[in-house]
């Protein structure tokens, strides 16, 4: 796993110098990211998602845990889909998001087929699927693809981050629109996922263009 993470790595490098250089930072700071599957059930990690929109990550962090454990443990569509709206809304989550939880829970329980092969199908099979429900959008099935398959060449152009991300890199005077985030990450094929991973710790660290001059320089 390790040097094939350091070929992507190097790849993104030859590919983007700036983008290199970000890494690089990141890297020093908080050490070599890389992608991995996650152990939770693609519905649990879907809801994870979804919680997510819009706030921050320890915000959301709080909110899952507790939905987590209000409902015993287990993220299931059967139990979820069970559930009054307002009792979900009582663990802190908007009228939106229960709505999309809601419509996953029933997407699940209505095709079990094509949910328990949802892994198998290609990145653009699974959008076109789970963007279907209400209330699941790009942004959401790109964070599921990334994190819960692991999926190497997605980049979310439209996360604020991201284009934040894109800001630092070009040196731009405000955040990158997701036109330009697509431009740019052409060039990151087929590692647009790793790209992304650093893209958002950099904005994390609050990277600036200092840091990635003082790079330069070593």
């Amino acid at each position: 796993m390790k040097s094939r993470v350091l070929t992507q790595e190097g790849r993104l490098l030859r590919a983007d110098p700036e983008l290199g250089r970000v890494i690089a930072v990141v890297t020093a700071r908080i050490g070599r990211q890389r992608i991995k599957a996650s152990k939770a059930t693609p519905f649990e990690s879907l809801v994870r998602a979804v919680v997510h929109q819009s706030i921050s990550g320890k915000a959301a962090a709080s909110v899952f845990a507790h939905l987590k454990d209000w409902l015993g443990g287990a993220v299931d569509p059967a139990v979820v889909a069970k559930k009054r709206p307002i009792a979900l809304a009582s663990v802190g989550l908007s009228t939106s998001k229960v709505r999309a939880i809601q419509g996953l829970a029933n997407w699940f329980c209505t095709n079990p087929a094509e949910a328990r092969r949802l892994a198998d199908l290609s990145d653009q099979a699974i959008i076109a699927s789970l963007t279907r429900i209400p209330g699941i959008g790009l942004w959401t099935v790109n964070v599921f693809l990334i994190f819960s398959l692991a999926r190497p060449d997605v980049i979310p152009s439209g996360d604020m981050g991201i284009r934040r991300g894109v800001q630092l890199l070009g040196n731009l005077p405000q955040p990158a629109t997701s036109k330009q985030v697509q431009e740019r990450s052409q060039h990151w094929q087929p590692y647009r996922s790793l790209a992304s991973i650093y893209l958002w710790n950099a904005v994390k660290l609050r990277l600036t263009q200092n840091d990635l001059k003082s790079k330069r320089k070593t």
